[in-house]
């Protein structure tokens, strides 16, 4: 059972706290090295709207070690479905959707989402930083997203403690 926190704000699988952004990943003895290429990793994070339409929700990764010890970092993709099982069949809940960087002096936005079609459970996000994630940690192990939106006002059958969205994030270390 999630605690009142939980369900406020975003989840992260342990996977994704330990791969994150696929720059650094933990071994049973410890530091792993990195590994070169395209990095999946997965993330999960509630939609339960306020009273305005507003949702928010935050995911902070830790990684083990310094960011600035491995080479160039950029965001590939981010995909978004359901996570399952779901009370829905496709993401028309949504009207919009922005993954933001926050660092102790800006948030970029690295990823957003507009339009949610009918009848398809996954969508691709738009990508909009295309820049080196090294600058975007807000500490040298740190980065923070956090998940901004509003849903779509038509839509009234919101189940008891919202709809999780599960997010697959592909990062591609040089």
């Amino acid at each position: 059972m999630l605690n009142p926190r939980q369900t406020i704000f975003a989840r992260v699988s342990s996977s994704m706290a330990l791969s994150a952004l696929g720059l650094l990943a933990l071994g049973s003895a410890g530091c792993a090295s990195v590994v070169s290429g395209n990095q999946d990793t997965t993330i999960h994070f509630l939609v339960e709207p306020k009273s305005d339409g507003s949702f928010f929700g935050w995911t902070e990764i830790t990684v083990d070690g310094d960011i600035n010890s491995v080479g160039v970092a950029n965001l590939y993709g981010v995909s978004l479905g359901l996570e399952q099982p779901s009370t829905v069949s496709d993401l028309t809940f949504l009207s919009t959707l922005t993954g933001q960087a926050v660092t102790p002096t800006a948030l970029t936005t690295v990823a957003h989402l507009d339009t949610f079609p009918r009848d398809q459970p996954t969508v691709s996000m738009h990508i909009d930083y295309l820049g080196d994630l090294h600058p975007l940690f807000e500490s040298s192990t740190t980065i923070r997203i956090n998940w901004t939106g509003t849903v779509n006002p038509a839509f009234t059958a919101w189940p008891t403690g919202g709809i999780w969205l599960q997010g697959d994030v592909t990062i591609n270390i040089q």
